[in-house]
């Protein structure tokens, strides 16, 4: 069989950085190919290049079917047959399913004015071919993340798309929705589409990989058929070594009672939720996408209003009306969505790192303490390790794993004693991860108190000192010792209304 499409010597220089250097890859029809490396390794570089972002530096080629291709602009990618599913989904919210994946190319009657009846049927016609349970005439903001991202493959398919390239396509999904988006892959596999995919969670591949390629440092390290490698296998050449269990838990001695929650409600969302977290532990929180774990949190940091409950600090009763007061109380979230609610992306570590400290680190007049926040930018940028040329890096620039520590650094800069991470390693790299973890067991080892929501089961079980389950607003048991095992928490996960 011959490849659909081709990268040969593709190198990539921008000021100071070359991000590609001499990569080439060969990509089939109807064969999932997994591009896999540490955040900065070189991914997002190549299928920019792929999908007519940047152009390669002189000596590159792009082979599509055949033909060298010269693509300046995504929409000659895309009239091609070349398209990509962002990480971060493209979806109008305020415009259909069927105006979604007609966005840009509307059909027209003879007139001028849109035929709105034949892109409906058009739209509904590719949702029933996909199995998916959705009407075109929706509106898409009603929308979970999994069935967007239903909207985004039935938007590819109607482009007729012959490579498609998915990134991160599973980091917003429940297990669940994760299978239905596999239905997805393997119906275009099964037409013929090439697929390139973008992970970091490595056991997709053995799910619905059938190649996968390393890069390092912007070059290719290898290319490997599935089969014949082991994840382990496929982390050291990752990463240039080999690497244990990176989730390295640790038996952390439980301390004192550091928050206590009481049949906590917001009518709709979560119902009665109680709970203790200790000093020197990791609490853990699971449950499918939707349970309402993230809803919990935002409640008890003061962002969202509650209908009843109450919550205690170090056994005092608080009644959090905004953040600002949470953190008086030395709490810290790290939100789901970095680059939206947890970074300003356009400024430095040093204005990132001493954002939630700055009402109480200003001098008279309320003016702000650059020495104080240089020197607290400094130390966190050092003792986590943060990969910048300086203080004055701006966070865009940065990996998510270094923009994870960025977050990490303003929450101990703050002083905090809990803390709240919400799915804090999504989208980072094994090696990212590694550190991260390690971070995490320093600050309860210090006498913190973390509580983290994962949608990732290994991570839990991995991590994690005890594990609340949450189903559909309302926890639906604890977990300890040799307990914390998929088995038990998918049971907790998905006990029916009627067992209940």
């Amino acid at each position: 069989m011959e490849p659909i499409l081709q990268v040969k010597n593709i190198s990539k220089t921008f000021p100071g950085v070359k991000a590609l250097s001499d990569v080439s890859a060969d990509f089939y029809p109807g064969e999932v190919h997994t591009l896999v490396g540490e955040n900065g390794a070189g991914k997002s570089t190549l299928i920019k290049i792929i999908s007519g972002v940047y152009t390669p530096d002189p000596g590159g080629k792009i082979i599509f079917e055949g033909k060298d291709m010269n693509f300046t602009e995504p929409g000659q990618a895309i009239d091609a047959g070349i398209a990509v599913i962002h990480q971060e989904l493209s979806i109008a919210k305020d415009l259909t399913v069927a105006q979604n994946v007609w966005l840009g190319r509307e059909k027209k009657k003879k007139n001028g004015l849109l035929d709105k009846a034949k892109m409906n049927k058009d739209t509904q016609d590719i949702l029933d071919f996909m199995k998916v349970d959705l009407k075109a005439t929706t509106i898409a903001g009603e929308l979970n993340a999994a069935q967007q991202q239903m909207v985004e493959i039935a938007k590819v398919i109607s482009q007729n798309a012959k490579v498609v390239v998915m990134d991160e396509p599973t980091s917003s999904l429940s297990e669940h929705e994760i299978d239905a988006l596999f239905e997805q892959v393997h119906i275009l596999k099964k037409n013929n589409v090439a697929i390139i995919y973008i992970t970091h969670r490595l056991k997709e591949l053995t799910q619905i990989c059938e190649r996968v390629t390393v890069l390092r440092d912007g070059c290719k390290v290898d290319t490997m058929m599935v089969a014949d490698v082991t994840e382990k296998q496929i982390v050291a050449s990752m990463v240039g070594r080999e690497m244990g269990d990176y989730y390295d838990k640790h038996d952390h001695e439980q301390g004192k009672e550091m928050l206590r929650v009481e049949g906590l409600t917001r009518e709709g969302v979560f119902r009665d939720i109680s709970f203790t977290a200790y000093a020197g532990e990791i609490l853990g929180f699971s449950g499918l996408v939707g349970a309402g774990r993230t809803e919990v949190m935002e409640a008890i940091f003061g962002a969202t209003p509650v209908d009843s409950g109450k919550v205690f600090v170090k056994g005092e009763e608080v009644h959090f009306k905004n953040p600002k007061e949470a953190i008086t109380k030395k709490i810290g979230l790290v939100t789901e969505d970095r680059r939206r609610t947890g970074l300003l992306l356009e400024k430095n570590i040093v204005e990132n790192t001493s954002l939630p400290s700055l009402p109480f680190h200003a001098k008279k007049l309320g003016f702000v303490n650059k020495e104080w926040e240089r020197e607290q930018a400094q130390k966190y940028k050092d003792s986590l390790r943060v990969k910048a040329p300086d203080l004055q890096t701006i966070l865009r620039t940065l990996s998510g794993g270094n923009q994870q520590k960025v977050i990490l650094g303003k929450w101990l800069a703050a002083d905090s004693e809990i803390l709240i991470l919400d799915e804090p390693t999504r989208g980072i790299d094994v090696n990212a991860r590694s550190e991260f973890y390690a971070l995490m067991n320093d600050f309860v080892e210090a006498g913190g108190a973390i509580i983290m929501i994962s949608s990732e089961m290994p991570e839990v079980i991995g991590i994690a000192n005890r594990v609340i389950v949450m189903r559909e607003g309302r926890i639906s048991g604890e977990l300890t010792g040799e307990d914390i095992n998929e088995q038990s928490i998918i049971s907790l996960a998905s006990i029916t209304s009627d067992a209940e």
